[in-house]
């Protein structure tokens, strides 16, 4: 069995289910294919996850929190909920630049994790964090009168499609276009009265 590649065990671990998960498109991935990726032994893999899903949660968890603190940083340097929000969906977009195929693991992943899984504490707040700055746009109305998580999906929706294209083909969508993009986008659940240039 090969030595790590860098020391970084976890490090490892994650990129190697990351790329597995990417390579077979399912969560239904082999243990022993990510320890073979990781350079580990099962053995080794196993004194970190006891088992495959604590494994897979561990990583979908990990990839979760990363998107979540770019997004809430982007937003902590705004004012307002219409330049926050605009923050948050470069951000997450820039995320799926950056890291397409651990963006799209973690779409795959909410997609498949189980109930209680999807209960988790953790997760629930990260959610929730997101949830009120879309509904603070709603209360100081900027954003349409509607449901907050059909504001999300519209918002979500959009960055996942991107970051699945730059996972494809290979290469990001330029600056222009995104701003067009996000200036559709904010037509559609923004008030009358609040226009694309005031954000």
């Amino acid at each position: 069995m090969a030595r790590p590649r860098t020391g970084d065990k976890p490090k490892d671990i994650r990129e190697a289910t990351v790329s597995e998960i990417a390579a077979t498109g399912s969560t239904a991935v082999s243990v022993n294919k990510i320890a073979a990726r990781a350079g580990l032994s099962v053995g080794t893999l196993y004194r970190y996850h006891e088992t495959k899903d604590d494994l897979l949660f561990w990583v979908f968890l990990e990839v979760k929190r990363d998107i979540h603190r770019s997004m809430m940083d982007a937003a902590r340097e705004c004012v307002g909920p219409a330049a926050r929000l605009r923050a948050m969906w470069f951000a997450l977009v820039a995320y799926g630049f950056k890291a397409p195929q651990e963006f799209l693991m973690a779409e795959m992943m909410s997609a498949e994790i189980r109930e209680n899984i999807r209960q988790s504490g953790q997760l629930r707040d990260m959610q929730d964090a997101v949830l009120a700055e879309i509904q603070a746009g709603i209360d100081q109305k900027v954003l349409v009168q509607t449901s907050v998580r059909t504001i999300e999906t519209i918002l979500g929706s959009t960055a996942i499609t991107l970051a699945r294209r730059a996972s494809l083909s290979g290469s990001p969508t330029g600056q222009e276009e995104l701003d067009r993009i996000f200036t559709l986008i904010w037509r559609g659940i923004a008030r009358a009265d609040e226009l694309p240039e005031q954000i």
